[in-house]
């Protein structure tokens, strides 16, 4: 199994590409060098609380929301993967919904994101709606 520093850099990466952003985009926006956070990308630095706040921040993440990225990552390695569905894994054990919505979501463009909202609402209504 990797160690935490090697996951969060992959977290860390994973998420900076998912937003289409090089290295140095990614640095200026935490205020770190772009060295640091290749170094942090590969595993080899370790970053502070203040600089994970950093991050996340500049990923548009919530630091829960980074943290939970990492738990899943450290519970993947753990447990196997069970389904590919249309290019998304389901993991063996159930992980939080919203959790798995946030991954749906950031799969879609955002007209597609409005769409699924649409008809969220509109199957909402019907089951909300007495027969």
């Amino acid at each position: 199994m990797a160690d935490l520093q090697e996951i969060l850099g992959r977290v860390i990466r994973q998420e900076r590409q998912n937003r289409h952003l090089t290295i140095k985009e990614l640095g200026d926006k935490a205020g770190l060098s772009e060295i640091y956070v290749g170094e942090i990308e590969r595993g080899q630095k370790y970053p502070s609380a203040r600089v994970l706040e950093s991050l996340a921040k500049a990923l548009d993440l919530d630091l829960a929301d980074l943290l939970e990225y990492m738990a899943e990552e450290i519970r993947a390695e753990r447990e196997p993967q069970v389904t590919s569905v249309i290019g998304f894994t389901i993991p063996s054990r159930s992980e939080p919904r919203r959790v798995t919505v946030k991954r749906l979501v950031n799969m879609l463009d955002d007209g597609d994101i409005e769409s699924v909202a649409n008809f969220s609402a509109f199957l909402l209504s019907k089951h909300l709606t007495p027969v």
